[in-house]
């Protein structure tokens, strides 16, 4: 044995101190060179001085405010306001960040955190500089819900009064528009807004604002020329550029959108480069042939164009032609000197590798790329994808810092940072990030649809109703828009406006808008004049609608919600009858005969279909389940192991054979069945719940605990019962008791039949020495269960009552 003597200690002691005070001076030199950096001018290399700072000491308030400050200053708003946040939790009352907080939230539209925050800058009454706005910001938005017009013209009048001194705020200026256009007061919106570019001409967020008021007065002629206008302003501007070609587009004025492209080309320095929008408008317009027609003769007169090599090959791997797509992209960057455009297109053949299934020769094109430039955006995303794909979420973070800072108003950046921050169980971070992300995009369809439906599982209906209706003024009539502002108009019951969206979707052309409606006008009857009546709509849809088979098997599955089982298996047997050779069919059938328990014919029928042809996978499930429901489960194991030699990797089938893995209490096989299927999708909670359940219930080695943190730490604000459950018992495996009851309790009482979530909360009651309610929930653990039941967790409830009996509270 080793001895350690005193005079050891000390010197190890006077080390660690050393130590302490080095890490200490290294962060104040850091932050110093910041500051310096920054009055300089310098606010890339002061932003990294001040992550530097905080990498040695994150409760370095001076160093975060700076950063939150440059970070903002800079237009890096997401950066800005984590760190701002960062402030808010360490150190409540300070003012600064619970205003900066508010103003950005505001702005963003996320009324939620622009309430939370304001309120506690309100509540200081510390009468910062802004804070007065901040307070009218949110008092107006509470008279517009109320669609409280006096109030509103009240507030209004306020608003105009502090524009006085503050003339260019960005929140007043959007109340003002607000307000006079809820009042139809749209020439005096326009009237503030052209003052506000007349004073102030290089402020691109006045030129928007008017775009939205010509947007909202519904006039294309005078849309056109302000986008002119902006072109003209900041040439650069290619959103602008786009929002002109589309309003062309939808006016019916497609060839003065091509002349205009052809205009910009014959004046450009970079023709190639300009030769790409053009490229993509003839292909929206006159299809891929007339798009590589157009490539073509550009490359011959160009010649050597590695862009428009790079635009055929992109138009060809999304025609089918991936092959020649990617050798035409290895042509123009294999061997050749690294510089941005070769960056570029060494990313987009990364990202065409990836689609065909080569991740690793596209993990080393992206490598190649960020040892040459190492915040290149494209390439920091693709970065980041993969790192928070393995729970390297840190990691990713820092990738799409570095991404931000080159490009802080990128709104896939901005998604994929809400990614890593809901990755890493910050739900509310996640949020703010992806109305930012809205905010950014300028209402883009995707990012307003992922924000709103977030909004919708959260009962948040006016927040997820504004959004929609700005990014439907940005592409009015998209489908996908207009079903989700549809689901908003259901959820609160504003049948007038449901109908009006219904109405909207059927003037469209197509078989999307046509269902969306559908479903949309099944909803609106249903819930309006009740389920009978629902039916009797899609019985009308089955005998005349355009889609008739559809039709029916949505009425079949309605007839057996509501207790019509007769009716939904007779028209079933009537639909097999009349396409006996749709497999897709035949296991309606199938599954209308297990709903109603028919248990022989519903396994009869599904082998049927299962066999047919190799295996039908849908078919093979449905027969599992069956066999399952008949206590058959070697024949179902039997079954899902047949099928796995044809389909290896579905994760249906590696499921179910996963849970009867785990009721057989093989664990292990089923720990390495649910890693798989996390490897193939780590963005399944289900799984990625699954796996950690079964690694910190079954397993006490603290590897597996530390596994199970990474994989379930996006659970921590899950309101999901099972999801509860798993995380309690992780945090209860961790020693943190308290925490863990305040999710368990809510589990075991939304899960009262499941013995091992009741036996999770017996044993934190009993760390927690509360020896009554363990006795009780292990008594529940052993009503649930069978006498010979395998599992520990039940042998062990019997000993903990046995014992409990003997010891008092």
């Amino acid at each position: 044995m080793a001895f350690v003597s005193r005079g050891m200690v000390l010197a190890l002691s006077l080390v660690v101190l050393s130590a302490c005070d080095s890490s200490e001076e290294r962060a104040e030199k850091h932050f110093a060179q910041g500051i310096e950096l920054l009055e300089t001018g310098d606010v890339p290399r002061a932003i990294l001085e001040f992550r530097n700072t905080l990498s040695l000491n994150e409760f370095h308030r001076e160093a975060r405010v700076a950063y939150a400050r440059a970070a903002r200053g800079n237009g890096n708003i997401p950066e800005a306001y984590a760190n701002y946040l960062r402030l808010a939790e360490q150190f409540p009352d300070d003012i600064e960040a619970r205003l900066a907080l508010s103003e950005m939230a505001i702005l963003a539209q996320n009324w939620d955190e622009a309430e939370r925050h304001g309120a506690a800058l309100i509540r200081a009454n510390a009468g910062a500089e802004g804070a007065d706005i901040v307070a009218l910001a949110l008092t107006f938005r509470q008279a517009i819900l109320a669609d409280d017009a006096p109030r509103i013209r009240v507030l209004t009048a306020e608003a105009e009064a502090l524009a006085e001194t503050h003339p260019n705020d960005a929140i007043l200026v959007r109340m003002l528009i607000e307000g006079y256009v809820n009042d139809d007061r749209i020439e005096d919106a326009i009237a503030v807004t052209e003052a506000l570019l007349a004073e102030d001409p290089d402020t691109p967020l006045f030129y928007q604002v008017m775009a939205e008021l010509l947007i909202t007065q519904g006039e294309a002629d005078p849309l056109e020329n302000h986008f002119r206008r902006m072109l003209a302003k900041f040439p650069d501007d290619d959103e602008t550029r786009s929002n002109l070609l589309r309003l062309l587009v939808m006016e019916g004025r497609g060839p003065q959108a091509e002349t205009f492209l052809r205009d910009e080309i014959a004046h450009a320095e970079d023709k190639p480069a300009a030769h790409v929008g053009l490229v993509a408008l003839i292909r929206q317009l006159r299809g891929d042939a007339a798009a590589l027609a157009e490539i073509e003769d550009a490359l011959a007169s160009y010649g050597d164009a590695p862009l428009m090599t790079a635009l055929k090959a992109g138009l060809l791997f999304d025609a089918g032609d991936r092959d020649q797509a990617i050798v035409l992209m290895q042509g123009i960057t294999d061997g050749v000197e690294p510089t941005a455009q070769v960056d570029d297109y060494k990313v987009t053949l990364a990202k065409m590798l990836v689609a065909t299934g080569n991740e690793v020769g596209a993990r080393k094109l992206v490598e190649s790329v960020l040892a040459h430039d190492k915040s290149q955006v494209e390439a920091l995303k693709m970065q980041a994808t993969w790192q928070i794909d393995v729970d390297e979420t840190d990691e990713a973070i820092e990738s799409l810092r570095l991404a931000l800072d080159r490009a802080p108003k990128d709104a896939e950046v901005m998604t994929l940072m809400a990614r890593a921050h809901e990755r890493n169980g910050d739900a509310q971070l996640a949020e703010d990030l992806l109305a930012l992300a809205v905010e950014a995009s300028g209402y883009a369809r995707d990012e307003s649809l992922r924000f709103a439906r977030l909004q919708l599982t959260q009962d948040r209906y006016i927040s997820a109703e504004e959004v929609l209706v700005k990014a439907l003024r940005r592409v009015p009539g998209q489908p996908d828009l207009l079903s989700a502002l549809g689901q908003v108009y259901v959820a609160t019951a504003d049948w007038g406006r449901a109908e009006q969206v219904v109405e909207t979707l059927r003037n469209q052309s197509g078989d999307a808008p046509r269902l969306a409606a559908d479903d949309l006008q099944l909803q609106i009857i249903s819930q309006r004049e009740g389920r009978d009546q629902g039916i009797g709509f899609l019985e009308s849809l089955a005998q005349n609608g355009p889609d008739r088979m559809a039709a029916t098997v949505a009425l079949i599955q309605a007839q057996l919600q509501d207790g019509r089982g007769e009716e939904a298996l007779a028209l079933a047997r009537e639909l097999v009858a009349d396409n006996p050779d749709d497999p897709r069919v035949v296991m309606v059938l199938g599954n209308a005969q297990l709903a109603l328990g028919d248990l022989p014919a519903a396994e009869a029928t599904c082998r049927a279909v299962a066999e047919q042809e190799g295996t039908n996978v849908l078919a093979t499930m449905q027969l599992v389940r069956t066999l399952g429901l008949q206590n058959r489960g070697e024949e179902a194991t039997a079954l899902i192991d047949d099928a796995l030699t044809t389909h290896p990797d579905h994760p249906d089938l590696l499921w179910a054979k996963a849970s009867f893995l785990e009721q057989a209490n093989e664990i292990d096989g089923a720990i390495g069945i649910y890693e798989a299927l996390y490897a193939q999708n780590s963005e399944n909670q289900v799984v990625a719940n699954n796996l950690a359940s079964l690694l910190v219930t079954y397993r006490t080695d603290e590897a597996s605990v530390e596994r199970a943190t990474t994989v379930a730490r996006r659970l921590r604000d899950a309101a999901f019962p099972p999801f509860q459950d798993t995380y309690g018992w992780l945090l209860y495996r961790q020693g943190r008791f308290d925490q863990a009851v305040t999710y368990l309790e809510p589990a075991a009482q939304a899960l009262q039949q499941d013995p091992i979530v009741q036996f999770h909360l017996a044993k934190t009651y009993l760390a927690l020495g509360r020896h009554a309610d363990a006795k009780a929930q292990f008594e529940a653990v052993l009503a649930l269960s069978h006498a010979d039941d395998p599992r520990p967790q039940i042998t062990e409830a019997q000993a903990e009552v046995e014992r409990l009996s003997t010891v008092a509270e």
